[in-house]
């Protein structure tokens, strides 16, 4: 995560301080909800189209496109129009999963009953070798 350095008055700090010992919480908590406050930018969001209780219910049609998922998030679960496969977003790519477990890049007009999504941002980066079948991965 990025780091901000800065200086601020001593009475300030004073109120930080005292401000999240009495939500009993960190300085850098109450400094990201005051600049996601003022700035009108939400932290840690989460989109959702309906509810897993809908799909329950039976609930299969389409409610919303992949393009309109897109403009929400890049990074998510969910399912497509029918249960036609299940919907993995990566990247800012829809794959559409089958049970046969082919995979391919599902098309931005393709409907969704149910999608979880929200804008990924890793604090860590890290890489393994080729994958060479299911078991191993």
């Amino acid at each position: 995560m990025p780091r901000l350095s800065i200086e601020i008055p001593a009475s300030l700090e004073t109120a930080l301080n005292s401000e999240a010992m009495r939500l009993k919480s960190t300085p850098d908590s109450v400094v990201t909800s005051a600049l996601s406050e003022y700035l009108r930018s939400p932290v840690h969001t989460v989109f959702q189209v309906s509810t897993s209780g809908a799909l329950v219910a039976g609930v299969y049609d389409r409610e919303v496109d992949v393009k309109s998922i897109f403009e929400h998030g890049d990074f998510g679960l969910g399912t497509f129009a029918n249960l036609d496969g299940e919907m993995v977003v990566l990247d800012g790519h829809a794959y559409q999963v089958q049970g046969t477990g082919y995979v391919s890049e599902a098309s931005q007009e393709a409907g969704a009953p149910f999608a979880v999504v929200t804008r990924f941002s890793p604090q860590t980066d890290a890489e393994i070798g080729p994958v060479v079948d299911r078991r191993q991965l």
